[in-house]
């Protein structure tokens, strides 16, 4: 019964024992109903009888006609027989007492009768005819009250068989609220909460769905399936951004090795100049070459700093953020990459910027994915202008405008789309700006694109600035939800 199966079947076989039970009652309605009309045809018989015999006890008393007397006796027969055939059910209508009283009667009457026919015109006759009309009187009303009881009964057994069907319609209207109820609460409702919970899942800004964990019914097995797998795509999600960034550290390799080399060459011709020339200097110059070394070390040092906070693979939690500070700290990690594809990069960023609240390493691995397409779209070098301002809706805006080859209308609707590349075989996995997406969408914002072909492309982040609770959803178009 914890199941919706289980309930349907046990509310299927209510439904058919009910279903069964309306039946049985308006077939024992309908028979009994029928024998209550056979038996009034029976009372019938016998109040016609009975006035049969009264009519001809008219002609005896009237006329003193031998004829009329004999069937008079006829009758009376008659209505002793039809009383005996149906005494059971009479019994039944108006009890045993009523019986004996309806027989002593019969007998009276036929006593009466007797003595009238062996008796002149005399008082005692004329007492015999009234006592025989008293006793004629109450066995005709008795009759009458039969068939009067009679007919109450069929009312009622009639009345019985028309309530089945407006019980019929009660039940089924509970039927249909009960069902309405059942499929509200217990299919659609957490059906809703499930819809409503993948479109959370769509904008990457998923919560569990809460369920009650005592219930065994396929609906909360799904929400608690639902969970489990958004849980294992939020972990794999983490392992693809790790990798991504991993793969972006490839990228950056030649790039970072030079400037490694810069301070080490420098670090090394110093430290072998102080040691040759270490007697004929003066203390001005050995602290001199000193400071030289520590500097050129800081700057290694920050190099693989970046580089190590870059690549950092526990998940931190969401905090305050200055965004002019990633995209600075993310121009260095790319810097020589840059360099060396004859890029210049063009900054513009607004007088105070806002805060945001999120993780900047995922921010800083979205600008990476950003900037190497970015410079893998400008084979010939060319231009990158960054700016950063307020945007609308209480949303801070960057945007990263290139002058690459742009991208072709066909392509532009699917370039957020899961190994999605209009790359070559083998030059790229088509993760890169999934991943963008992927990340933005989890800090609560969006990313447009426009592009011309052979002019560029402009990639603009919007991302909800701290403490600015009412800001509007902004709904993405249906492509690229």
């Amino acid at each position: 019964m914890k199941t919706i199966r289980g309930k349907i079947i046990a509310f299927f076989f209510i439904c058919l024992a009910f279903a069964g039970l309306l039946t049985a009652l308006y077939y024992e309605n309908a028979f009994s109903l029928r024998r209550k009309i056979y038996v009034i045809e029976d009372f019938d018989d016998l109040l016609n009888d009975v006035l049969e015999l009264r009519r001809y006890e008219k002609n005896i008393l009237l006329y003193k006609d031998p004829a009329s007397l004999k069937e008079g006796l006829s009758y009376l027969s008659k209505v002793d027989q039809d009383y005996h055939r149906i005494k059971e059910e009479i019994s039944t209508i108006i009890g045993a007492e009523q019986c004996t009283v309806f027989e002593r009667g019969l007998g009276r009457y036929r006593q009466f009768l007797g003595t009238l026919i062996a008796s002149s015109e005399s008082a005692a006759a004329l007492g015999t005819e009234e006592n025989l009309r008293a006793e004629g009187k109450g066995l005709a009303e008795f009759a009458q009250m039969l068939i009067l009881k009679k007919r109450q009964r069929i009312d009622q057994a009639l009345q019985r068989v028309l309530a089945i069907p407006l019980a019929s319609i009660g039940f089924l209207i509970l039927l249909i609220l009960f069902i309405f109820r059942f499929v509200t609460t217990g299919i659609l409702k957490p059906l809703l909460l499930v819809r409503n919970a993948t479109d959370q899942v769509a904008r990457a800004t998923f919560t569990p769905i809460a369920f009650d964990k005592d219930k065994q019914d396929e609906i909360t097995r799904l929400m608690a399936s639902f969970n489990k797998m958004v849980a294992e795509l939020d972990s794999r999600q983490e392992q693809l951004v790790q990798s991504r960034k991993l793969a972006s550290i490839g990228t950056l390799t030649s790039g970072i090795a030079h400037e490694l080399n810069n301070p080490l060459n420098n670090i090394s011709i110093t430290a072998e100049a102080f040691m040759l020339n270490y007697p004929n200097m003066s203390d001005k110059e050995i602290k001199e070459m000193i400071e030289d070394i520590m500097v050129q070390t800081d700057r290694a040092s920050q190099v693989v700093k970046n580089l190590l906070e870059f690549s950092r693979t526990e998940r931190p939690s969401f905090r305050l953020l200055q965004p002019r500070e990633i995209i600075e700290r993310t121009l260095s990690l790319v810097k020589n990459q840059l360099a060396m594809a004859r890029v210049r990069i063009q900054t513009d960023f607004a007088p105070e910027l806002p805060a945001v609240r999120g993780k900047g390493q995922d921010l800083q691995q979205a600008f990476v994915n950003l900037l190497l397409n970015a410079i893998q779209a400008m084979p010939q070098g060319g231009e990158i202008k960054i700016r950063a301002g307020r945007g609308p809706q209480g949303h801070l805006r960057i945007d990263l405008a290139d002058s690459g080859t742009g991208i072709k209308p066909e392509d532009l609707a699917h370039i957020f789309d899961p190994f999605y590349t209009t790359k070559e075989s083998g030059a790229g996995t088509g993760l890169g700006l999934s991943i963008v997406y992927n990340i933005i969408r989890t800090h609560g914002g969006y990313i447009e694109v426009n592009s011309e072909v052979g002019k560029g492309s402009t990639f603009s982040i919007f991302l909800p600035i701290h403490g600015e609770k009412d800001i509007a959803e902004h709904e993405l178009p249906d492509s690229r939800r």
